[in-house]
Parts: structure tokens; C-alpha cells; sequence
């Protein structure tokens, strides 16, 4: 008898058994579906509707982080599955538009997959920074629905003029809490900060904490709460760590831990980003370690409470080569629900 196994927490199964787990609560909430596997998950098919891919990666990875929890997280995702998109008017879609980060690489499916519907369709997105994208959502109960050129042109709206709304609906919440302050100690780099002194801030929360970045009056608040340029990292939706550029050794720590951002539940990217405080808003760039001017004086930011957020004005961005594109890969409807990741150097707490 294994003792160790009574409190060890349960050892996930494959993905393939996860799947057939999943098809069966499928099968049994809806018995007239007809449910077909595929490599990345399943395909819902049923008379008079187009069909519904599923992909269930994002939901396995949950799952591997917290297998105790499969039958909740498979719950979760069976009640935020929408399979028919509510049909709403602009002025029922209003309130519920809201700014959503993706990466290239997203939006590159995104497109290539709705180019294949008839009729063919398209994912409006514009360019942040780096290789991170803004598109708009719906958000309708616990899941988002991405906002499609077709569905703008019902509206009669562009494209600009949604995502302005999303960006506003966002800007009348609540700033996200920090989980975790970052505080320097006797092993901090900088020999001239305070012991206790906040030089980094870590957001876990919800499926727009990373969104967060695209506000202008959210980087000033970063930018009061750090006084000095700072670097942002958001390697998943969920996620968002703010470091002061002052602090090499953390910076580093940082980037080290996204090596694997791919592996988390609906990850975003690896690189980090400047952000240069001397001007309202801040500057944003995509940070290269060395290629820096040093951190700005503290200063006294503007209040802007009273201002719509805009996205920043966007560099060009880079040319790159994307990989193969395996469209069973993308969905346009997801879930809110995210699981905790597990406890790291980010989210337990302590000093540095």
C-alpha cells in the first residue's frame, strides 16, 4: 500500500483520456449531438447548425495544474459553452464589448480558419506591440465571443468604433488587485533602494488581467505605484508582472520564467516590454535587454480618471516567419473561467 499516494494530490491522465472524459459529459448533457475527436479536442456537429470545434488544450493544461479539480473545471467549460452566438443588436452589444489581448499567432489562425467559412469572414485586430494584438469580445455570461467583420457589418459599425467602446466599458472598472508586491531586501541588485521598498508588482486575476496593459490609466498607476520606468511581462491572459527597470537580476528571473508560456492555459507571449514613463501613458517597446536608456526620475503623473482610454500608438510591427498553422487550434468562443496556476516564484508572496 502506498502511503504517500494517500496525500499526494492525483496524478493527471493523458490527454487523449481527458478527452474521452470530456466527449462522455458532453454526450450525456446533450445526447442528440453528435461528437467527432480530433487530435486537438472535438468537433459538435447536429442538424441545422454549422458545426463547433473544440479545443480542448487549454482546458487539459488547466487540468494538468489542478487535477483534483477535473470535474469542476469540466462543469465550468460545459456551462460556458455557447454553441449558437446570441445575435444582439449594437445597442444590446455595447455593454458587453470588451478589448481582449491576443498574439500573432492567434490572430493568424483566427483569420486563415474564418477565410475557409462561406462566407468567408475575417478577425479585425490592431497591433499593440511586439507580437501582441487587441481584438474585440463579447462578454455574455462566463464566455467570450470574438467580434468578426461580418458581425461588425451587421452592426453597421467599424471596426475602431467597437473596439473604442470595449476600451471604454473597461476603463469604468475596477483596476485589478495585486497579488503579490515584489519587495527588495538585502539580496536586491540596487544598492540604494530601501529595504521593503515595492520594485515589482504581480496581477493574477481574471481573463482580462493582461488586458489591462492596453490602458493608459492603468500604466500611470504602475507607473506612481514603481516611480521609475518599469517592465511588463504577460505571458498569459490571466497574468501581468510589473518590474522596475532598475532591477536586472528580477527582469531576468522574469523572462526566465516564461521560457514555457506556451504551456499555460491560453498563453500570450514570452517577451517582455519597456515602458518609458517621461510622457503620459508611458512609451511602450518591446524590452531587449541593454538596448535601454536609464530608467527615468520619478515624476508626478497626471490624474486621468476623467479620460477615455486609448491604446497607444503602435510601432510597425516586426516581420517574422510564422510556423504552420494547425487550425483545430482556434476557437472564436471561449471561456472566462481560469484556474490559479500553480504556486511559483510569483505568486506565493515574500521578498526578493
Amino acid at each position: 500500500m502506498n502511503l504517500f499516494g494517500l496525500f499526494g494530490r492525483s496524478k493527471p491522465v493523458s490527454f487523449e483520456q481527458f478527452r474521452d472524459m470530456v466527449r462522455q459529459a458532453v454526450r450525456r448533457s446533450a445526447p442528440h449531438v453528435t461528437v467527432e475527436a480530433h487530435p486537438n479536442g472535438f468537433t459538435l456537429r447536429w442538424e441545422g447548425r454549422m458545426p463547433v470545434t473544440c479545443n480542448l488544450r487549454n482546458l487539459y493544461a488547466s487540468y494538468v495544474k489542478s487535477p483534483d479539480q477535473k470535474d469542476a473545471l469540466i462543469q465550468n467549460w460545459l456551462d460556458s459553452l455557447i454553441t449558437e452566438v446570441p445575435e444582439h443588436t449594437w445597442v444590446d452589444a455595447r455593454p458587453t464589448l470588451r478589448p481582449m489581448l491576443r498574439n500573432l499567432r492567434y490572430v493568424e489562425q483566427a483569420r486563415a480558419s474564418l477565410a475557409r467559412m462561406n462566407p468567408p469572414d475575417e478577425l479585425p485586430a490592431q497591433h499593440f506591440a511586439g507580437d501582441l494584438y487587441v481584438t474585440a469580445v463579447r462578454e455574455v455570461g462566463r464566455t467570450l465571443t470574438g467580434v468578426t467583420r461580418l458581425q461588425l457589418e451587421t452592426w453597421e459599425v467599424d471596426f475602431d468604433t467597437a473596439l473604442h467602446e470595449a476600451l471604454n466599458n473597461m476603463g469604468m472598472m475596477s483596476f485589478p488587485q495585486s497579488g503579490n508586491a515584489l519587495l527588495s531586501g538585502t539580496t536586491a541588485r540596487r544598492k540604494e533602494a530601501a529595504a521593503g521598498e515595492e520594485v515589482g508588482l504581480v496581477f493574477q486575476g481574471d481573463h482580462l488581467t493582461a488586458t489591462w496593459f492596453l490602458l493608459e490609466r492603468f500604466r500611470d498607476h504602475l507607473a506612481l505605484r514603481l516611480q521609475s520606468d518599469y517592465i511588463v511581462s504577460v505571458p498569459n491572459r490571466n497574468r501581468l508582472i510589473a518590474v522596475r527597470a532598475d532591477e536586472p537580476g528580477l527582469i531576468a528571473s522574469v523572462m526566465q520564467g516564461n521560457r514555457n508560456y506556451e504551456r499555460q492555459p491560453y498563453p500570450l507571449t514570452a517577451q517582455c516590454f519597456y515602458v518609458d514613463v517621461s510622457a503620459t501613458g508611458g512609451r511602450v517597446s518591446v524590452y531587449q535587454p541593454g538596448m535601454h536608456p536609464s530608467p527615468s526620475d520619478p515624476i508626478s503623473m497626471p490624474d486621468r480618471r476623467g479620460q477615455a482610454p486609448v491604446a497607444p500608438e503602435a510601432p510597425a510591427p516586426v516581420a517574422s516567419r510564422p510556423g504552420p498553422i494547425d487550425f483545430s487550434k482556434w476557437g472564436l468562443t471561449e471561456s472566462t473561467e481560469d484556474v490559479v496556476s500553480e504556486i511559483t516564484p510569483w505568486n506565493r508572496g515574500g521578498s526578493l
